[in-house]
């Protein structure tokens, strides 16, 4: 692959809708089982997934995956383009985009939910509230 065809596939992996976000589900399988139209990118697939905050919060809902997606997307365009012009040309969209997987698991209904509605209001509230600090968090430290 050229760095050209990596840094074209990377930016559908990383994008800030739920279309990048499934295809990034979908290349993290074809990692998983070790395909090699996902392993000739040679991305970094490593994550600490939501660094020292917790993955999973209250009321079922959890950032794993968006933050894994987040250091997924940090780690490789670094790597590709450097630390200047990942600053400049991509930590905004990546930061962008965690910020929309994790109001997508704020939106996301329970078949089988525990909770009366008006603590699963509450507790959505909470859960987009802890998205925007997280992603305020990656704006000012990440």
């Amino acid at each position: 692959m050229t760095k050209g065809q990596t840094l074209a596939k990377l930016k559908t992996l990383t994008g800030n809708s739920e279309s990048s976000e499934t295809n990034w589900d979908l290349a993290l399988g074809q990692y998983r089982t070790n395909k090699q139209a996902i392993k000739q990118y040679k991305f970094n697939w490593s994550t600490d997934y939501c660094s020292g905050s917790p993955d999973k919060i209250p009321g079922g809902y959890d950032f794993s995956l968006g933050c894994y997606r987040h250091d997924f997307g940090y780690r490789n365009y670094k790597h590709l383009v450097g630390q200047t012009a990942f600053r400049r040309d991509h930590k905004l969209r990546i930061d962008k985009a965690l910020l929309g997987d994790l109001n997508r698991v704020c939106g996301q209904k329970f078949w089988a939910d525990p909770y009366p509605p008006a603590v699963r209001k509450k507790l959505k509230a909470a859960c987009y509230k802890t998205a925007t600090k997280y992603y305020n968090a990656v704006r000012a430290l990440g």
